[in-house]
């Protein structure tokens, strides 16, 4: 029997959910309390953590472990030291592409479209025309799609998917990431080039997603010199870490219409108990700005199930299965 110790408290859909799809030779092991003394006492014949905790004690507790799955994407908030040190495999989930694209794209037409800013003025009587002698803040005509130009910092499971969404539209794509490589399935319409290009190419780009992995190297890496390479017209869509966009280079760049607009799913200020309802910055007054979308990080919310723990489900039936893992994470390169 496999015993898998869940280090965060699940809400009991979530545990449904697992349950109802696990091979049977998986049991889930759910300690008294999440704290680190709570999981060490389940931890000696553990095989596998589900969940976000690790600490040294944990895993000295562990004794037979095999492996940690994260039950979702993001994993900048893993102490790779520790992980190295104790030379633990980790695994994320990568199973909630499909409906982060979605949103993805939702939020690209919204921005090009103009949609939720309409809305708000149609709601006070404003229809946003072109009278005579009548300047309008902000312009009533929207950014066409088809045709357009994409650009798309990092190409991994979420940025492939939204690609796949646009082809339908005609869109050609440059791909910008490590290798600089595009997967020949991608066709023609595709050009791949290394991130550090970008800055040279970015003039004639319509639309440029943000899919990278936040770690060391690309916090803050979209500042100002990315937005003055950028096309004035040109809208951002950010579905990856807030932190990849230095925030005060991004306030800027759209406070002083240095490009077209924006549409963010992930922020620099989250609510929490003690304070549930906060702006999406604590520096900056993002939510006073006519030319964003603002979205919070909602994207992998869907009413049909709970696609970000598919991967972790396939995992632990895997290691039932004697098969191999997926999505196991390069901890030298730390996603």
């Amino acid at each position: 029997m496999i015993k898998v110790l869940i280090t965060k408290k699940l809400m009991p859909s979530d545990v449904s959910y697992i349950q109802e799809r696990l091979d049977p030779n998986v049991q889930l092991v759910f300690p008294d309390n999440y704290d680190e003394s709570g999981l060490i006492t389940y931890a000696a014949d553990a095989d596998v953590l589900l969940g976000g905790f690790f600490s040294a004690p944990l895993f000295e507790a562990c004794k037979q472990l095999q492996f940690a799955q994260i039950p979702w994407t993001g994993v900048d908030n893993l102490d790779f030291e520790l992980l190295k040190n104790y030379k633990v495999k980790v695994c994320n989930s990568h199973s909630n592409a499909g409906v982060v694209a979605e949103h993805a794209v939702a939020m690209m037409m919204d921005a090009a479209k103009k949609l939720s800013y309409h809305d708000r003025q149609m709601r006070i009587g404003n229809w946003n025309r072109l009278f005579p002698n009548e300047t309008n803040p902000v312009s009533p005509f929207s950014k066409q799609i088809s045709g357009s130009k994409i650009g798309m910092i990092g190409f991994g499971a979420i940025s492939k998917q939204i690609a796949k969404m646009l082809r339908g539209f005609d869109c050609s794509f440059e791909i910008f990431s490590r290798s600089g490589q595009i997967p020949q399935e991608f066709g023609s319409n595709f050009q791949g080039f290394e991130i550090n290009e970008f800055t040279t190419r970015a003039k004639h780009l319509d639309f440029v997603f943000l899919g990278i992995p936040l770690t060391e190297s690309t916090k803050g890496l979209i500042d100002k010199t990315y937005f003055e390479a950028m096309h004035h017209e040109a809208i951002l869509i950010n579905i990856s870490r807030g932190q990849v966009i230095h925030e005060a280079d991004l306030y800027d760049a759209l406070k002083n219409k240095k490009i077209g607009g924006a549409a963010i799913d992930t922020w620099y200020q989250y609510p929490n108990p003690a304070n549930p309802r906060v702006f999406p910055s604590k520096d900056f007054p993002f939510h006073e700005l006519d030319n964003l979308i603002l979205s919070p990080h909602r994207a992998g919310y869907v009413d049909s199930g709970f696609p970000h723990l598919d991967d972790a489900i396939a995992n632990l039936n895997n290691l039932a299965q004697n098969k191999p893992l997926i999505n196991v994470i390069s901890l030298q390169n730390k996603y």
